[in-house]
């Protein structure tokens, strides 16, 4: 959680980020769990098991930031509020291979974007990899490191340079 701490020099204060919380949506099937465990277990497993309840996965080192992940369910990403979970940090997952997932995603990122008055970094994540790519969405693929490494590249290099200035 963000902590603020005074000093005892000045007026101004300090903050110090312990850990950067990320929500992880999309519909469901996209991947959000596979993202989620390549994250922190580095690996990928082609078992499917849906997630049934919001899941808090143990926190991960990228570079500078430690990395809290929040798995959402698809059946409750409509229905919780978001402004009580505080994300510095959200990753809206869509399948390149089923086109009604990514209108879903920015469906969402519009909902979001009326909800919190102070928005969270969003990243649009294109899981598995598509023969034309868009310019301002990462595309991964969960089995490999394309893509991969340069995302987790830039939530790092966005959050480092804004909170850990």
């Amino acid at each position: 959680m963000r902590k603020t701490y005074l000093s005892d020099d000045s007026e101004e204060e300090e903050t110090k980020i312990d850990h950067i919380k990320m929500l992880v949506l999309g519909d469901k099937g996209v991947g959000k769990t596979s993202f989620i465990q390549r994250l922190t277990k580095n690996y990928f497993t082609m078992y499917y098991s849906p997630t049934k309840n919001i899941e808090i996965h143990r926190r991960v080192k990228i570079g500078n930031v430690s990395i809290e992940c929040w798995d959402v369910p698809a059946h409750i990403k409509y229905h919780f509020k978001l402004k009580t979970l505080q994300a510095d940090v959200l990753v809206l997952l869509f399948d390149t291979t089923k086109p009604h997932t990514k209108d879903s995603a920015m469906k969402r990122w519009e909902h979001i974007h009326r909800e919190l008055p102070v928005l969270p970094f969003v990243f649009l994540v294109g899981v598995r990899l598509p023969e034309k790519r868009e310019n301002g969405v990462f595309y991964i693929d969960n089995m490999s490191t394309e893509g991969f490494n340069q995302l987790l590249f830039h939530i790092e290099s966005t959050v480092t340079h804004t909170f850990y200035k």
